[in-house]
């Protein structure tokens, strides 16, 4: 697979926004995150359908696709933001003109829902993408401190992004040992929908990193069920765990604990894990290219760069 990085973004560039699976909570989030960008020096551009509703969707597939590919299509727009995530990111990849992508490729943003895109992108065009904040969650907030130093200097410097720091917790199962390979990353249940699908990468060697939210322990263990079934591990150099967030059993119900689970996952594999990566569904979640080269050091717990996401 031949690897495509986006050029990177200038100040006066014109940004592209769209909802590529659900829209903005409120037409207030997505105005405070335009204003936020446009005060970072860059001009804004709309998809024609971004206020469409379609129950859980903003507006319909064929909708949604449309300003993913016309945005991708004008060459005055040279990154695209997503909205929000929620649901309905798969749904649109069928309806993409991915040798158009190709032919335009640009820097993509978004996270959560967004996995999908990501993937696609990546095994349709070999395009690098960016796990990172949205226009309507995290930017109507603002981008403040670390992160917003190390998500524009991802998206405008063409050098590596600093090392990611995991936090060392000795009583947690880890694997020791160094591994190096593409970074796949995402959202635990949209890795495993993905998975074994014509829209998932497929690496002889790479480093998977992993977030989730909300699910119970034995809804995590069947997705890492699934993706070890389905032979993922066969080819992982490593595991980077991040975040994962209220994933707690019910009260009063038997359960493994999510330690437990892990262990019994990865315990009979050879490649490195670490735990307490800074990635997932916080604000304080580390923003960083998908698909890059990086490198793995469970003993030091860093995640490191070795390439930088644009061009």
């Amino acid at each position: 697979m031949k690897i495509i990085k986006p050029k990177r973004l200038k100040h006066g560039d014109v940004i592209g926004i769209c909802a590529p699976a659900s829209p903005p909570a409120s037409a207030e989030k997505l105005n405070d995150g335009i204003k936020y960008i446009e005060r970072c020096g860059f001009r804004i551009e709309v998809g024609k359908h971004l206020n469409r509703r379609h129950g859980y969707l903003a507006g319909t597939d064929k909708e949604r696709a449309e300003d993913l590919n016309n945005l991708f299509a004008d060459k005055n727009v040279k990154a695209i933001f997503a909205a929000r995530g929620g649901y309905g990111t798969q749904r649109i990849l069928p309806l993409l003109d991915y040798r158009m992508i190709k032919n335009n490729p640009k820097i993509v943003v978004g996270y959560s829902d967004i996995t999908a895109l990501h993937l696609a992108l990546l095994e349709k065009v070999g395009l690098i993408s960016f796990s990172g904040p949205m226009a309507a969650v995290e930017m109507s907030e603002g981008l403040k401190g670390e992160i917003e130093e190390r998500f524009w200097d991802g998206l405008m410097l063409v050098k590596p992004p600093k090392p990611i720091i995991a936090k060392n917790i000795s009583s947690t199962f880890k694997r020791g040992g160094k591994a190096e390979g593409r970074l796949l990353a995402g959202n635990l249940s949209l890795v495993a929908a993905m998975c074994g699908t014509k829209y998932f990468p497929r690496f002889k060697k790479f480093i998977l990193m992993i977030e989730e939210i909300d699910e119970k322990p034995y809804r995590i263990d069947r997705m890492l069920e699934q993706l070890k079934l389905a032979g993922l591990f066969n080819t992982c150099a490593g595991v980077a765990l991040g975040k994962f967030i209220s994933c707690v059993p019910d009260k009063g119900k038997p359960s493994l604990t999510l330690q437990q689970v892990f262990k019994d996952q990865f315990g009979s594999y050879k490649f490195p894990v670490v735990f307490e990566v800074p990635y997932g569904h916080f604000k304080l979640s580390i923003p960083f290219p998908v698909g890059v080269k990086v490198k793995l050091d469970t003993r030091k717990n860093i995640l490191e760069f070795l390439e930088a996401g644009v061009c």
